[in-house]
């Protein structure tokens, strides 16, 4: 193993990028479980903090789980969003997962003023609040809490009922049943810790780390339809986002 400990990286980074290197070979796939500690002690010849450490670093990105007395086991890769306004149901699809959802409820509510605000609500107007759990292939990815005017609610109230719902995009409900044209979001990324209730609908544990992703989607007449908070659990998910250098013209 000298040839991997080459270079004037730490001991515990050569481990770790050893082994990440084995995951993205395929010689450990989702599910599988790592060497124990003291077998990768043998086998690199390093102390145990040098291997915690190297399996540390792995599960903070999210590569692998570490479960107390059974060892670490290797996670699926985190899933990144499309660079373009897409569902959650397109975005799964697009990876090769089965979207579904679970447990939809639906409210009429007084909007909070920052809800009024983004909304571009008039004085009195009522808002619909969806919240439910967001899966992929049967796994909790992520919950939603979306907000959107009663006017669009009153158009076919039938089409919120919560076992519709747990079973469509919201976004085709908008699209295809009601006709709003959806041309463009903003959208803002947080990181938090999971709250209790959050953490249980999830599957981690609380305080765990999460990243609440908020977008506001605007139809093509430039009005805001609807603003979304998504959670989803940082070790299943990252942000990912495509930039660009703009021109520049030499004067």
């Amino acid at each position: 193993m000298d040839e991997i400990f080459s270079g004037a990286l730490p001991l515990y980074q050569h481990v770790r990028n050893y082994l990440e290197d084995l995951i993205l070979e395929g010689q450990f796939e989702p599910g599988d479980q790592l060497p124990s500690e003291k077998d990768l002690q043998n086998q690199f010849g390093v102390s145990r903090i040098t291997v915690r450490r190297a399996l540390q670093e792995l599960s903070n990105e999210g590569k692998i789980q570490r479960v107390a007395v059974k060892g670490s086991f290797v996670l699926k890769p985190k899933i990144e969003p499309m660079t373009a306004l897409t569902s959650f149901s397109e975005n799964m699809i697009a990876q090769g997962y089965n979207p579904s959802y679970q447990g939809a409820e639906i409210s009429i509510v007084k909007p909070s003023s920052k809800i009024k605000d983004i909304l571009n609500l008039q004085a009195g107007e009522l808002v619909v609040c969806l919240v439910r759990e967001m899966l992929a292939d049967g796994f909790p990815m992520a919950l939603q809490e979306a907000y959107f005017s009663e006017r669009i609610y009153s158009r076919q109230p039938s089409l919120f009922a919560p076992e519709i719902l747990n079973n469509i995009s919201f976004y085709k409900v908008l699209e295809i049943e009601l006709g709003i044209h959806l041309n463009r979001a903003e959208e803002s990324v947080d990181a938090a810790r999971a709250q209790a209730d959050e953490a249980q609908k999830l599957n981690i544990n609380s305080g765990d780390v999460v990243l609440t992703i908020n977008r506001t989607t605007f139809d093509i007449d430039d009005q805001p339809i609807e603003y979304v908070k998504l959670t989803y659990p940082a070790e299943r998910y990252r942000y990912k986002v495509e930039l660009f250098r703009p021109s520049k013209t030499d004067s």
